[in-house]
């Protein structure tokens, strides 16, 4: 590619650039080289700032016969590796930065950041090439999180999450320990499944991977605690008995620190109202 010119004013830096006519282009449909022109057209680019300034680059790209007999195509444009990509506008530079922008803050976030940035996008057209992303191949993580989600009235889907990375893997319509099983069972390596207290979702990961531990994750723990509060309040003596002695070197212990900001608290000192039954429970 030979750079033509280059003019930089306070707004845009424009760069006039062509390719050279004696190197070769590699056909899209078959591969084969060829440098047989057809004909020249211009190509307007945009690439990520310079200086805080827009580039746009005017390239002059060629569109070449393709030699090969049994080729589909009659003639196809010449790429620039790294510069240009098919029904593009945007360098591949710039569209790798759009695309991240766009995974990091979708919506209203990219439509506030890329201004910043001097990129003129609006957000539908972050959205449609973040829609345009390809997914990552599915990886059976170590530890699988798999919980349920409203869609609407009574119905629920499933919802398959690496506990590690936080990030989705898959999701289906309804609660199904089969199709739960069955998904184990194609991508082996589950080791720990944390899951929410529904008898389905056990049978399922029992079934499906009969190895791995099953755990509870403390949203649901703590759910349900709060729901059997009289149980919480009978076995609250069980609790220290469960910590390891304190030494003498050991500092105060979180429960008395815990009390003594209570009772030194404003609230504390001004409260005159009689303890509820259910403080009492508490205090048993």
């Amino acid at each position: 590619m030979l750079v033509v010119s280059v003019d930089v004013s306070d707004a845009v830096v424009v760069v006039q650039a062509r390719t050279r006519s004696a190197d070769p282009a590699e056909c899209a449909a078959c591969g084969q080289l060829s440098d047989w022109c057809h004909s020249r057209y211009a190509r307007r680019l945009t690439d990520v700032t310079l200086a805080g300034r827009p580039v746009h680059i005017d390239l002059s790209v060629r569109r070449l016969y393709c030699e090969n007999v049994t080729c589909s195509k009659v003639t196809f444009a010449e790429q620039i590796a790294g510069l240009t990509t098919r029904y593009q506008r945007r360098t591949p530079q710039l569209q790798r930065l759009v695309e991240d922008v766009g995974v990091v803050l979708a919506g209203q976030g990219d439509a506030r950041m890329l201004p910043i940035l001097n990129i003129r996008l609006s957000r539908c057209t972050v959205l449609s090439q973040l829609m345009r992303v390809p997914l990552p191949p599915p990886v059976a993580p170590r530890v699988l999180g798999v919980d349920d989600f409203a869609l609407y009235g009574d119905d629920y889907g499933t919802l398959l999450l690496d506990a590690t990375t936080r990030l989705p893997l898959t999701l289906w319509e309804g609660r199904d320990a089969d199709q739960l099983s069955r998904w184990l069972r194609e991508h082996p390596g589950v080791e720990v499944a944390c899951r929410d207290g529904s008898l389905t979702y056990r049978q399922g990961i029992a079934s499906g991977a009969p190895d791995a531990v099953q755990v509870s994750d403390r949203f649901h723990l703590w759910q349900g605690l709060s729901r059997r509060e009289d149980i919480a309040c009978a076995h609250r003596g069980c609790l220290p008995a469960a910590l390891p002695p304190a030494g003498e070197s050991d500092p105060t212990p979180a429960e008395e620190t815990a009390g003594n900001t209570a009772a030194d608290s404003r609230a504390a000192q001004g409260s005159t109202k009689p303890a509820s039954p259910t403080s009492s429970c508490r205090n048993a």
